[in-house]
């Protein structure tokens, strides 16, 4: 399967930044919930650098993508306890892939939700994929606006997991990232079932 996202695999992890975004989302993550033994999918993990982190921690993590040069730079880490899957997040995926037999504790997006054209649809999947007290964290650029090329308003990242059937849902702006291109906030979201 290739797609867009293909091309920048390879140097992905030379940019600065990439590597500052996940570890700042793994720093606000690991304050907001213990991740002992937890079963976690990493939605459009990219090469994996937040699975990375996470990994020493968990139980499991199913790491999904849809660029398979992404998942390809993901398997040169050998993370034991990440299972990679080359596939879009579908209901069709999720009937039939048995990395999604059971339910995870926790799902985690870095850089992912503000560029899905689907993101209501995804979200909605996202909250049948989480076990009763589960949880979703994700993190985007703050858009000022919602037809914005890239990123989320405050507003839509709360109203879309809403929207899902979230109890309880949080949108900050943790932290900023200095992009090489100027200074962005980024949102972080936290859904819980």
């Amino acid at each position: 399967m290739s797609n867009e996202w293909d091309e920048y695999a390879a140097t992905w992890e030379n940019n600065e930044a990439t590597a500052t975004f996940a570890q700042a989302c793994f720093k606000e993550l690991t304050e907001l919930t213990s991740l002992k033994r937890k079963s976690v999918l990493d939605f459009g993990c990219g090469t994996g650098l937040l699975s990375q982190l996470m990994s020493p921690e968990t139980k499991e993590i199913v790491a999904l993508d849809g660029s398979e040069a992404m998942i390809e730079e993901l398997d040169k880490k050998g993370l034991e306890n990440v299972e990679p899957v080359v596939d879009l997040l579908t209901r069709g995926l999720v009937a039939q892939h048995p990395a999604f037999r059971n339910q995870f504790d926790l799902v985690v997006a870095s850089s992912v939700c503000g560029f899905l054209d689907n993101l209501q649809e995804t979200v909605n999947i996202i909250y049948t994929l989480l076990d009763e007290y589960g949880l979703f964290v994700h993190w985007d650029w703050v858009a000022e606006t919602d037809n914005q090329d890239y990123g989320l308003t405050l507003k839509r990242a709360k109203d879309t997991l809403l929207n899902a059937g979230f109890d309880k849902v949080d949108v900050t702006t943790p932290f900023e990232i200095d992009t090489g291109k100027g200074v962005r906030k980024v949102l972080m979201a936290v859904a819980h079932k």
